[in-house]
């Protein structure tokens, strides 16, 4: 039986957060997938030469090339040179302790679009993920700044980083894809209780 696309698209990203990837280049590509009944995902993309597919792409052919054979995509693409496709690494069907994914909404990735920021992608992608995991669990999920910049492999002695996520809190809050509720925890310190609207 053949499975119909969903109505809204979803964008089911491979979860590795000290990945050094671009998220917006990724998010391009999942623009030209279509979409897999086998794998109920927008997770195929047929193309005739780089160039041609380079030209459908907001970056050029050279910077599509070094994605393709940069090892920190290949958790996130693989590439059929023979066959002309790529595949994103985009089945929940697959999905295992060791191939986690985030679910993001047209919406959520148009906002992070709009935004230019692959920091932001980083960030907001880390709170889906964890997030996610905390409402299954029935917990609190509270991390710190300087928790994210660790898992991502970025410094913590950098105050303009921590900064800047006290910066993505607030827009993330302005655009209602997060609700922030600050709590004391046992010690007395203010803490900040991570959900996302969905």
């Amino acid at each position: 039986e053949r499975a119909d696309p969903p109505a809204m698209k979803i964008y089911y990203l491979h979860f590795k957060p000290n990945a050094d990837v671009n998220y917006l280049h990724l998010f391009s590509l999942y623009d030209l997938a279509d979409y897999n009944p086998a794998t109920k995902a927008y997770d195929t993309i047929n193309y005739t030469s780089i160039p041609k597919l380079a030209a459908l792409l907001p970056y050029s052919n050279s910077t599509l090339n070094r994605l393709l054979i940069n090892d920190e995509y290949k958790d996130f693409l693989s590439i059929d040179k023979d066959n002309r496709t790529i595949t994103l690494n985009s089945s929940v069907i697959k999905e295992s302790n060791n191939n986690c994914f985030v679910r993001l909404t047209d919406k959520e990735v148009s906002y992070l679009r709009k935004e230019q920021d692959n920091l932001l992608c980083k960030y907001y992608i880390y709170l889906k993920y964890y997030c996610s995991l905390a409402k299954k669990a029935g917990i609190k999920q509270d991390f710190t700044a300087k928790q994210f910049l660790t898992a991502i492999g970025y410094s913590t002695k950098s105050q303009k980083q921590i900064d800047k996520i006290s910066t993505y809190n607030n827009k993330l809050k302005e655009q209602g894809l997060i609700i922030i509720t600050p709590y004391r925890d046992e010690l007395g310190h203010l803490r900040n209780c991570y959900k996302t609207n969905d």
